[in-house]
C-alpha cells in the first residue's frame, strides 16, 4: 500500500473505558437521530439494527454498541452489504454487540455525510462509530478532533491521523489480483475487461494488481480499463461493458455496486463473455451470468475492534484486510461457472493453495 502507517498512540485518559449510556439525554438525542434518518426510499436515510442478544461476549467482556454509518443501500449486492453482513455476522458471533445501520446517506451529500458523523459523535450512544466508504472520511477527519473520547473506525486514512480514528485498509492490490486471476481464467481472445467507478485512488491500486495477475495467468493478453465516474449506474456500466465486449473483450470483472447489474445485463446478451463478481452477493445480481467473485471478509475485525474497546486500547491502528488473513478471497465458482468453464472450481482450489503457502506475492502499487 501506499499509505504511511502512523505510530500508534493512546487516547487521552478517560478515553479507554466502553462507553456507557447517558440517561435520557442521550436517549433523546438518539430518538432525534433515528428519527431524522429512517426512511426506505432511494432518496432517504435508513436505520436498521441488528437483533439484539443476551449471549455472553465471547471475549468475556462487557455490552457494546457500535453504529455502522454507510452512503448507499444497506443491500446493495457489493462493498456496502459486505460491511453490513461482516459487522452483524461479528456482533452475533461476540454475543454482546449491538449494531446500528445507517445507510444512503450520501443521497443528501456532503452535508447529510457530516450531519451523520456529528450526530452519531454527538449523542453519546455509541462505544464506536464505523464510517464505511471514502465519501464518509472527510467527515470523520473534521469531527473526530472534536469529539476525542469517541472511538472511530474509518475504511481509509484521515487527514491529520487522529488519536481516536482506526483505519482498516483492504489491500486493494490484493483484491485486484484476486480479481485478474479469475478474468484470466474465462478469457481465450487474450482480451480482459476492468470496469470501476471513479476512478479513486484504491482503484488503481486494484487496477495495478488486475494487471499483474492477467500477465501471470494469461499471458500477453491486452487489458482494457473503464472508470464510468460512478459506482451507482447501472446504465453506464452497461454501455462500458457493451463496447468492451464489442472491441473484442471476452472476460470480464467489475468493481462497482448498484451498477453491477448493468455489467451483467450486457454480459447476459453476449453468451460468448465471461463475466467476474465483486462479492458473494454479485451471483443473486444475475446467476446465469456471474462465474465466480472476489470477496471482503470484514467479520474478521469485530474481534480485535471488541477487545481494543473492552481493554481500553483502541488507538490509531491500522488494520488490513489481505490475502493471508483471508479479509480478501475469492468465492467458489458458481453453478453457472461450474458449468461453463469446467476447470474453474480446480483452478480457483490450485489459486487458495497458493496464497497459503506463501506462493503469491502481489506487488504494491507505486
Amino acid at each position: 500500500m501506499n499509505f504511511p502507517l502512523p505510530t500508534t498512540s493512546s487516547l487521552p485518559p478517560g478515553v479507554h473505558r466502553a462507553r456507557r449510556r447517558r440517561g435520557f439525554v442521550a436517549l433523546a438525542a438518539a430518538f432525534t437521530l433515528v428519527g431524522a434518518a429512517c426512511g426506505n426510499d432511494d432518496s432517504t436515510p435508513a436505520t436498521t439494527q441488528a437483533p439484539a442478544t443476551t449471549a455472553a461476549p465471547a471475549a468475556g467482556g462487557e455490552a457494546l454498541s457500535v453504529v455502522l454509518l454507510i452512503g448507499g443501500p444497506a443491500n446493495d449486492g457489493g462493498f456496502y452489504q459486505a460491511m453490513v453482513d461482516g459487522l452483524q455476522g461479528g456482533a452475533t458471533a461476540d454475543g454482546a454487540i449491538k449494531v446500528t445501520v445507517r445507510e444512503k446517506l450520501a443521497t443528501g451529500g456532503d452535508a447529510a455525510l457530516e450531519s451523520a458523523v456529528r450526530e452519531a459523535a454527538a449523542s453519546q450512544e455509541f462505544d464506536l462509530i464505523v464510517a464505511h466508504g471514502f465519501d464518509l472520511v472527510p467527515a470523520v477527519g473534521k469531527f473526530a478532533p472534536a469529539y476525542p473520547d469517541q472511538a472511530f473506525a474509518a475504511s481509509l486514512p484521515v487527514e491529520g491521523d487522529p488519536a481516536n480514528v482506526g483505519v482498516y485498509l483492504s489491500v486493494f492490490e490484493q483484491i485486484g489480483y484476486n480479481a485478474g486471476f479469475l478474468a484470466a481464467q474465462g478469457t481465450t481472445a487474450k482480451k480482459v475487461g476492468f470496469i470501476g467507478g471513479p476512478g479513486a485512488p484504491f482503484e488503481l491500486q486494484a487496477e495495478a494488481g488486475f494487471k499483474e495477475a492477467v500477465e501471470k495467468y494469461a499471458p500477453g493478453s491486452e487489458v482494457q480499463v473503464v472508470y464510468t465516474g460512478t459506482f451507482e449506474d447501472p446504465q453506464l456500466a452497461q454501455e462500458a461493458t457493451k463496447q468492451m465486449i464489442a472491441s473484442g473483450v471476452d472476460s470480464i470483472w467489475n468493481q462497482q455496486a448498484a451498477g453491477q447489474s448493468g455489467v451483467y445485463t450486457a454480459c447476459a446478451e453476449a453468451p460468448a463473455v465471461n463475466c467476474f463478481g465483486n462479492s458473494p452477493y454479485s451471483e443473486a445480481v444475475n446467476p446465469g451470468v456471474v462465474l465466480g467473485s472476489t470477496s471482503s471478509a470484514y467479520e474478521i475485525l469485530v474481534p480485535q475492534w471488541a477487545q481494543r474497546l473492552r481493554d481500553g486500547t483502541w488507538t490509531n491502528a491500522f488494520d488490513f484486510l489481505d490475502q493471508k488473513n483471508g479479509g480478501t478471497a475469492v468465492t467458489d465458482a458458481t453453478a453457472a461457472g461450474n458449468a461453463k468453464l469446467p476447470g474453474l472450481q480446480a483452478a480457483i482450489d490450485a489459486f487458495r493453495a497458493d496464497i497459503e503457502a506463501g506462493v503469491i506475492v502481489v506487488t504494491p502499487a507505486g
